[in-house]
């Protein structure tokens, strides 16, 4: 059986539709890593400071 131009257009539109997903997916992980990086930084300071107070030697990375 040969795929017709209908066929291949519409193939077309979905493989797009899937690379507009996948490109969003990526901008909200890259946003949502930039919006939370100084919690994050924040979390590990009191989290060395505690394991410190507590006598536990934290290894710096």
């Amino acid at each position: 059986m040969a795929t017709t131009f209908a066929d291949l257009e519409a193939r077309v539109r979905g493989l797009e539709s899937r690379a507009q997903r996948a490109e969003e997916d990526i901008t909200a992980l890259i946003t949502t890593v930039v919006e939370t990086r100084n919690d994050v930084r924040w979390l590990r300071r009191a989290m060395t400071a505690q394991l410190e107070k507590q006598g536990l030697v934290v290894d710096p990375e």
